[in-house]
């Protein structure tokens, strides 16, 4: 099933697997609280499923992102199944991770982010290409996520995206070394082709590569 949603200068697609329609949002946060479900204007989808890989890479960026705050002055990493619920657009996404530097804390509800986070990651599943290439990207550019970072384990690519002045997203690159540097979080840079090593580095190899990303930038 396939909705469409009018917006006053865009049309949001909703795709993936619906299970309710004509819900409201007070509703959607009494009756489907800890399912793996999204809301987008009265629609509820159901989440894919993830693999190993999938969360792998979550939980090593977690750790990256926290570390970072953690040594820049603070913030907080939240991640599925802590939702996002947009003002100007009518969508509540679960995003893998959330990052929110200490200017937008206030908007961390008790199991809600009201507003955009600086910073959204969409690591991709086999039955979420749609939804996070298409949708939640025109949702995260209309509603005024910063910064965003797809990810896709299964064809060894990542996209950055950040806001311009206009309000569009624009595509970022790695420079000549591979490194690509993040828009919000000033001084972080991370070398991609880390992405897609077999073991992804644990705990104390990421707290280094923090540390000589912030050494090489003062």
């Amino acid at each position: 099933m396939q909705n469409v949603i009018d917006l006053p200068d865009a049309v949001v697609r909703i795709s993936g697997d619906i299970i309710a329609t004509g819900v409201s949002y007070d509703d959607f946060l009494h009756n489907y609280e800890g399912q793996h479900v999204e809301w987008v204007n009265g629609v509820v989808i159901r989440m894919a499923s993830i693999d190993e890989r999938h969360d792998a890479l979550v939980a090593f960026l977690r750790t990256l992102f926290s570390a970072y705050l953690e040594q820049t002055g603070g913030g907080r990493v939240v991640g599925d199944p802590m939702i996002m619920r947009l003002v100007s657009v009518p969508s509540s996404r679960a995003p893998d991770l959330q990052v929110l530097l200490p200017e937008r804390l206030p908007q961390l509800k008790r199991n809600e982010v009201v507003g955009p986070a600086n910073l959204v990651v969409e690591i991709v599943s086999p039955g979420s290409q749609r939804q996070d290439r298409v949708d939640k990207y025109r949702e995260y550019e209309l509603g005024g996520v910063p910064e965003y970072w797809l990810i896709d384990p299964a064809k060894h690519e990542v996209l950055f995206f950040h806001l311009t002045d206009m309000g569009i997203y624009e595509m970022g690159a790695p420079d000549a070394t591979g490194h690509y540097r993040a828009y919000v979080l000033k001084r972080l840079w991370l070398p991609v082709d880390i992405l897609w090593r077999e073991q992804l580095p644990g705990i104390a190899e990421t707290l280094r590569l923090v540390e000589a990303m912030l050494q090489a930038a003062s």
